[in-house]
């Protein structure tokens, strides 16, 4: 009689007492986002703004490449402009009336000392038949009037180029100096602009300090990892969980979880992600208080297929690091005592002997 009832009590306490089904393990804690700071351009680093554990925005200015190469050549090509824009206004305004008349007056004297300077020709020319004057200085008169007729050439093609004004071709052809010299600034502009080297992402320094100090003067190529920047206001973290219970997690269960460094602390989360492949790691094991665990490494397993449950955890405080180790809970929703014994069993019944039929 007493064993009937003791039989009844534990077949009631089996059908109606229920519990909540609990898959735990160990997990990989990693930052929401990690993000790589390099710079566009190679150079020598100069100045470094950030120190492990500050905290950046997006575009935070995180360090400094010599510029003074690009300076110079942008301060040589602001005067190349200049100089180019001042030639095209005296090309577009043409000749001043003043620079007309001084052409002129420039025509006059020079034919006035070719017409001085033939006279004298023929006038040596005939001392020089007289024997009045010497070779030499029949010479000298000889070549003041190839001279004197060089300059009034000189003067009358002077005094024709202002009447005619400035061509087109040469307009159009300083326009394209100027754009030419405009490009080559926006280019120096954009260099100068890469020399800021800045965060991609907002977040916190994780580089450490040393590191960061060591920059100073280094050399560094385009692409060159120089810091890493973390979003640590909320981390995540990474279970392997087996393919025998993933069938148990769902999106938006409760998650718990003791990281190794704060035992006395439990911080709590929610599932974000299931993963949609199936792949080799650490499996769970079902107890018989209804809680699913994973085995400690080394230990043995009856199965190595997984699926990885994403959990996001807040963490303003920053309490939570990247690469911190502990123990993870997921909530997985009351079931009963039955039920938890023999979910394993009833697997391996309804899957592997419905394979011998």
């Amino acid at each position: 009689m007493i064993l009937a009832l003791w039989l009844g009590i534990a077949l009631l306490v089996l059908f109606f007492v229920r519990m909540e089904l609990r898959i735990s393990g160990p997990f990989t804690l990693q930052p929401i986002q990690n993000a790589d700071v390099r710079p566009e351009v190679g150079g020598t680093i100069e100045e470094v703004f950030v120190d492990e554990g500050d905290s950046v925005r997006a575009g935070g200015l995180i360090a400094r490449l010599s510029d003074r190469d690009n300076r110079t050549a942008l301060l040589r090509t602001e005067a190349d402009i200049a100089q180019m824009q001042a030639q095209l206004s005296l090309l577009q305004a043409g000749p001043r009336p003043e620079d007309i008349e001084l052409a002129r007056l420039g025509v006059t004297r020079a034919e006035e000392r070719h017409t001085f300077a033939e006279k004298n020709l023929e006038r040596d020319t005939q001392l020089l038949q007289e024997q009045l004057i010497s070779r030499k200085d029949y010479e000298t008169s000889k070549q003041a009037v190839v001279e004197s007729e060089s300059d009034l050439a000189e003067a009358k093609n002077r005094l024709q180029v202002l009447l005619a004004g400035s061509r087109s071709e040469e307009i159009e052809a300083a326009k394209a100096g100027i754009a030419r010299l405009e490009t080559q600034r926006r280019y120096i502009e954009e260099q100068l602009d890469h020399t800021k080297v800045t965060s991609p992402a907002a977040g916190v320094v994780v580089t450490p300090s040393r590191e960061l100090k060591e920059l100073i003067g280094k050399v560094v190529k385009e692409g060159d990892l120089i810091a890493k920047v973390h979003e640590l206001k909320t981390v995540e973290l990474e279970t392997p969980v087996s393919e025998k219970d993933i069938a148990d997690v769902k999106l938006g269960q409760k998650v718990a979880l003791k990281v190794r460094a704060y035992p006395e602390q439990t911080f709590y989360g929610t599932v974000t992600s299931i993963g949609t492949a199936v792949q080799s790691g650490a499996t769970t094991q079902t107890t018989a208080s209804g809680t699913s665990t994973f085995p400690a490494p080394g230990a043995a397993s009856t199965s190595a297929r997984t699926v990885l449950v994403t959990t996001r955890i807040a963490n303003e405080n920053r309490l939570l690091k990247p690469g911190m180790t502990g123990m993870v809970k997921i909530f997985c929703g009351d079931r009963s005592i039955l039920d938890l014994v023999t979910r394993r069993l009833a697997r391996t019944i309804k899957v592997e002997f419905w394979s011998w039929w």
